[in-house]
C-alpha cells in the first residue's frame, strides 16, 4: 500500500527520526513539497522535491554557540494574527518611527530620498522643492535635479519630450493604475508603491493610501495575467515562487491593509497565499555544518510570507526553515574572530531578517540572532578593522571587493540594523558612521534590488554620536587576525595617514574566490596603494608572486604557519604551496545524491586524472578546532546545498608542483612605519620567470627606478589623483609619469625599496594594465606593478614605504654576508636579520635600539600526507 507523506513524516516521528521540538506534524504543509533549493534529480531522472515536514528545524550542527545578549536593545514582539503593520514593526513602532524620520538627520535623508521617489511617481516631482535637495545627480535628467537616480523609474519614451520633465505622463500612468484603466506601466513602479504605501503609513494619509491601493490591485491583475499565460505557455505546474510585485507586494499589503476594502484585500491576499508557501530559502534542508553561503539571508524570501502571517494559507514552516538557515549560517559562515566565510563583498548578515525573527522570538522560541557571538565580533572587530586607513571605505574581499568599498560594499541594511540592535555601542556607532558617512551622504537612494534598502533604513533610521570621532579611544587596537580564515590586517595606529598592510593567506575558501593566496594590500600616506581586487580570479591579477604565468587554484586553500602580534610590529607567514601543487573540484552525482556509504564504498565516479582529496579543513588550519566535521577528509565533504546527508566529494589533480612557496610579510611600526615582503618560492631546480606582482590603483606611475646594488633597486611610485574622483580616461596611463611633471610637495609617495631580486637577467619593473582575464567587458582591467627575476629561485626581500612628498627616504645597508640589514631614518634605525630554516622559509629577527620587536623563527611542519580513502 502506497503511504501518504504525511504518514512517513508521522511515523518518523514516532521513531524519533525526526526532531519533535519542531517537525511540522501539525502544520498543513507538513507533506506538501517544497520548491527548494535543494531539489535534485534522482536516479529516474525526475526531481525530487523535500518534504516541509521533513524539516529539522532545531537543527544547528555539532558547533556549539552561546549567546551574549549584552546592550542588546529591546525589540518589540509581532502583534495578534491579523494586526498589521508587522512585517517589520508594529503599529506600536510608529509613533517613534515618525519622529525619528522628523527629528533625525539619517531619518530627515531617508525620508526625502522616498518623497523624491513617491512625488515623480505620482507626477507630483518638484525638483526645487527641499526633498529634492541635495541635487546629487547636478541636473543630469535633462535639467531635472534631484538626490535619487529617477531615470531608473522607467517613464516611457515620447518624441520630442524629455522623459524626466514629463510630469503629466507620470500622472497619467498613476491615475490610470489608480482608476483600473491602464493596461501597462513600469515594472519599476512596484519598488516605489512599497515606499508610497509607507509614506501614506507615516504621514496618515488615507486617502493617497486608498488611491495606491487601487492602483496596486490594478498592477496586480496587469502582472498575474502576463504571469500566468506564460506558465500556461511553458506548462509550468509548480506554484510561482514568489508574487508579482514580489516583496514589494507584500509591503503594500501590509502598510494598506488597515485602508484596503475586502475585495482589495482578498485579492491581495490570494495571491501572497498561492505563490508564499511554497519555495524555501537556502539552508532550510542541508546540512547545517555546510550552511554557509550568503544566500540564506535572501530577506525578500521572509517578507513576502510574513506578510500573511497567521493568516490563511500562511507556511509557517517556511519561517522556521530560513531562521534555521540564518543561524547556521552566522555559526558556520562565519568564524569565532568575526570574518566570514564567504568574501565580504557577496556577503551579508541580513540583519533585517534578524530584527524580524527578533520580532517573533516569543512566538517561535527564536533567539535574537544579534546576540550570536561571531555576528558580535564581525561587528566589533572585524568591520573596524577593515576600515580603510583614510575612513574612505571597507576593505572588502572577493568578487565585487575592494578597498573603498561603500553602498553595495557594506550593506546598508547591516549598518543601519547593528546601530538599531546595539544603540550604546560605540565601536558600532563609529562603524556605522563610516557606512553613512559624517554627512549622511550614503543613506540609500534606491527602493530596488535584493531587498528595499531605502525603506528598511528609514524605518530604522537612527544617527551616530557625532563625539565619537576617535576610533583610537575605542580599543581597538591595530591588529586583526582570524586563524580561521587566514586573514591578518595591520595598521601602524589610527591616523589617516598610518599605514596598513593585509595579508590574505585564505585557509577556508569561500564563494566566489580569487587565486590569491598570501596576497597584500597596501595602503598609507592617505592612500590605497595596492587595493583588494574587485574581480581579480586569476593570480597574475593580485599581489602575489607568479611563476611563468601560472596561475594557482582558485578552490585549493593555502596554509598560514606563523603569526606574531607586537607592539611595535605584526607579521604573519603564509604558504601557498599546496594551491599552486593542486587544482580541486567538488563531484555531484548527475542522478540521485552520493552519500557517505557511498564514498566508502568507492561507489563515487571520480574523473580520470583526479583523486580523492584526503585532507580536512583542520589540516590546513593554523588553529585547529575539536570538531568532528573539521577532521572530515574533504573526499567526505556535506554538500552546501543539497538535503542533509548528500555529499559533495572533493578531488585533487596536479597544478603547478612547487618545492616551496612562502611568503613573510608584515608591518613595522614607529615614527616612520614601513613594510616587508620576504618571498621563498622556488618551483623545482630549474630557472623559470618569477613575477613579483603589485596590483596597483588605475592612477600610479613609475617616478623614477634607481639601482641601488647588487639584485636590488629603488621603484618610486605616485599617483595625480589619490582619492579616486577625477574622471577615468579610456586609456591607461603611461607606466611612467613624465619625467617634467612636477611632483607637488606633500603628495603621497610609495618607495618600493628591492633589498634582494636573485636573477640572471637585469631586473627591469614596470607598470602594466591588462583587460580582466575572466570577463573584459564585464570587469575592468587590472593595473600591477610587475618585477620579473629570471632565477632558480629569486628570494625577493621588498621593502615598501608610504610617505609624502618631501619626506625623507630611509638609508639601508646591508652586512657582508648579506643576513642582516639596517635601515633608518633620522631618530629611527632599525636591524633586520634573515636566516634560512629547514622548511625553506626565511627567518626574521627586527630590533630597535637593542630590543626585539618581532621574531618568526619557528621550524613549520610540512603538510602531512593522510591515507587517501579506500577505493576499490
Amino acid at each position: 500500500m502506497k503511504k501518504s507523506p504525511q504518514l512517513l513524516v508521522r511515523l518518523a516521528l514516532a521513531l524519533g527520526l525526526l526532531p519533535l521540538a519542531f517537525a511540522g506534524e501539525t502544520s498543513p504543509f507538513a507533506d506538501k513539497p517544497s520548491d527548494s533549493y535543494s531539489n535534485y534529480k534522482g536516479e529516474d531522472g525526475q526531481t525530487v522535491f523535500p518534504i516541509w515536514g521533513t524539516l529539522r528545524a532545531d537543527d544547528f550542527g555539532s558547533r556549539p554557540v552561546t549567546m551574549d545578549p549584552q546592550g542588546l536593545r529591546a525589540i518589540r514582539q509581532v502583534p495578534p494574527a491579523g494586526v498589521h503593520p508587522r512585517i517589520v514593526f508594529t503599529p506600536d513602532d510608529l509613533p517613534d518611527i515618525r519622529r525619528r524620520l522628523k527629528e533625525t538627520r539619517a531619518g530627515q535623508r531617508a525620508w526625502n530620498n522616498i518623497l523624491a521617489w513617491t512625488e515623480m511617481m505620482k507626477g507630483a516631482y518638484d525638483d526645487q522643492a527641499p526633498y529634492a535637495q541635495p541635487d546629487v545627480f547636478k541636473g543630469s535628467f535633462g535639467g531635472l535635479k534631484g538626490p535619487v537616480p529617477l531615470f531608473r523609474i522607467g517613464i516611457p519614451r515620447v518624441s520630442g519630450v524629455h522623459p524626466y520633465n514629463r510630469s503629466a505622463q507620470a500622472a497619467e500612468i498613476y491615475d490610470g493604475l489608480a482608476a483600473g484603466t491602464a493596461t501597462e506601466f513600469p515594472g519599476f513602479y512596484w519598488h516605489v508603491f512599497a515606499l508610497e504605501a509607507f509614506r501614506c503609513l507615516v504621514a496618515e494619509d488615507r486617502a493617497g493610501g486608498e488611491k495606491l491601493a487601487r492602483a496596486v490591485v490594478t498592477a496586480m491583475k496587469i502582472d498575474q495575467a502576463k504571469r500566468d499565460a506564460e506558465r500556461a505557455a511553458k506548462n509550468i505546474t509548480l506554484p510561482p515562487a514568489e508574487p508579482v510585485g514580489r516583496f514589494q507586494l507584500a509591503f503594500c499589503y501590509d502598510f494598506l491593509f488597515n485602508w484596503l476594502t475586502a475585495a482589495q484585500r482578498e485579492a491581495i491576499h490570494a495571491e501572497l497565499a498561492a505563490t508564499t508557501w511554497s519555495h524555501d530559502n537556502y539552508g532550510t534542508f542541508n546540512e547545517a555544518t555546510a550552511s554557509r553561503s550568503n544566500w540564506a539571508t535572501f530577506s525578500y524570501w521572509l517578507f513576502e510570507v510574513l506578510a500573511i502571517e497567521g493568516e490563511p494559507g500562511f507556511n509557517d514552516l517556511k519561517v522556521r526553515g530560513m531562521y534555521r538557515g540564518w543561524r547556521n549560517l552566522l555559526t558556520y559562515g562565519w568564524f569565532a574572530s568575526g570574518a566570514t566565510f564567504e568574501g565580504e563583498a557577496k556577503n551579508q548578515l541580513g540583519m533585517d531578517g534578524i530584527l524580524m525573527f527578533a520580532m517573533r522570538s516569543k512566538d517561535y522560541g527564536f533567539d535574537n540572532l544579534t546576540a550570536h557571538p561571531y555576528l558580535r565580533a564581525y561587528a566589533t572587530k572585524f568591520l573596524p578593522q577593515s576600515v580603510n586607513p583614510m575612513q574612505t571605505g571597507f576593505h572588502k574581499y572577493d568578487l565585487l571587493g575592494g578597498s573603498r568599498a561603500r553602498g553595495s560594499g557594506f550593506s546598508s541594511n547591516d549598518a543601519v540594523g547593528l546601530k538599531w540592535a546595539l544603540p550604546d555601542d560605540k565601536v558600532i556607532d563609529w562603524v556605522y558612521r563610516q557606512a553613512v558617512g559624517d554627512n549622511y551622504e550614503n543613506v540609500p537612494e534606491r527602493p530596488d534590488g535584493y531587498y528595499n534598502a531605502l525603506l528598511f533604513f528609514a524605518i530604522f533610521a537612527t544617527d551616530f554620536d557625532p563625539a565619537n570621532v576617535s576610533p583610537a579611544a575605542l580599543g581597538l587596537g591595530n591588529t586583526f587576525f582570524c586563524p580561521e580564515r587566514a586573514l591578518m590586517m595591520t595598521r601602524s595606529s589610527w591616523s589617516k595617514e598610518a599605514s596598513q598592510l593585509n595579508l590574505h593567506v585564505r585557509q577556508a575558501n569561500g564563494g566566489h574566490p580569487f587565486a590569491d593566496r598570501n596576497a597584500i594590500m597596501l595602503a598609507g600616506a592617505g592612500r590605497i596603494w595596492s587595493p583588494n581586487g574587485y574581480a581579480s580570479f586569476t593570480t597574475p591579477e593580485n599581489s602575489v608572486v607568479v611563476i611563468d604565468g601560472h596561475t594557482q587554484s582558485e578552490n585549493t586553500p593555502g596554509r598560514l604557519v606563523d603569526f606574531r602580534d607586537g607592539a611595535a610590529a605584526t607579521f604573519a607567514t603564509g604558504d601557498a604551496k599546496y594551491t599552486w601543487d593542486w587544482n580541486w573540484r567538488q563531484l555531484d552525482r548527475p542522478r540521485g545524491l552520493y552519500s557517505l556509504a557511498d564514498v566508502r564504498a568507492g561507489k563515487v565516479d571520480v574523473p580520470a586524472t583526479w583523486e580523492p582529496e584526503p585532507h580536512s579543513i583542520n589540516d590546513f588550519s593554523y588553529q585547529r578546532l575539536p570538531y568532528a566535521y573539521l577532521d572530515a577528509p574533504k573526499f567526505e565533504q556535506p554538500s552546501w546545498i543539497l538535503p542533509a546527508g548528500a555529499l559533495r566529494p572533493v578531488v585533487r589533480q596536479s597544478n603547478l608542483p612547487v618545492q616551496r612557496a612562502f611568503r613573510t610579510a608584515g608591518l613595522v611600526r614607529g615614527p616612520r612605519p614601513y613594510a616587508l615582503v620576504i618571498d621563498d618560492i622556488q618551483q623545482d631546480d630549474q630557472p623559470h620567470r618569477y613575477d613579483w606582482t603589485l596590483a596597483v590603483e588605475p592612477d600610479v606611475q613609475i617616478v623614477k627606478v634607481t639601482p641601488v646594488g647588487r639584485n636590488a633597486m629603488d621603484i618610486l611610485l605616485t599617483g595625480d589623483d589619490p582619492d579616486q574622483t577625477l574622471p577615468r580616461a579610456k586609456e591607461a596611463l603611461p607606466p611612467t609619469r613624465d619625467a617634467e611633471a612636477a611632483i607637488p610637495a606633500g603628495q603621497p609617495m610609495l618607495l618600493v625599496r628591492v633589498l634582494n631580486a636573485t636573477s640572471t637577467k637585469p631586473l627591469e619593473p614596470t607598470i602594466v594594465e591588462l583587460p580582466n582575464a575572466t570577463n573584459a567587458k564585464k570587469y575592468g582591467p587590472v593595473r600591477r606593478l610587475v618585477l620579473g627575476a629570471e632565477s632558480v629561485a629569486p628570494d625577493f626581500k621588498v621593502l615598501l614605504y608610504p610617505h609624502r612628498q618631501g619626506d625623507p627616504l630611509p638609508a639601508t645597508t646591508w652586512n657582508a654576508n648579506r643576513t642582516a640589514w639596517k635601515i633608518g631614518w633620522p631618530g629611527q634605525e632599525d636591524e633586520v636579520l634573515f636566516a634560512p630554516s629547514k622548511a625553506g622559509r626565511t627567518s626574521l629577527l627586527i630590533r630597535r635600539d637593542g630590543q626585539e620587536l618581532v621574531r618568526l623563527d619557528q621550524e613549520i611542519p610540512p603538510l602531512k600526507e593522510p591515507t587517501p580513502p579506500a577505493q576499490p
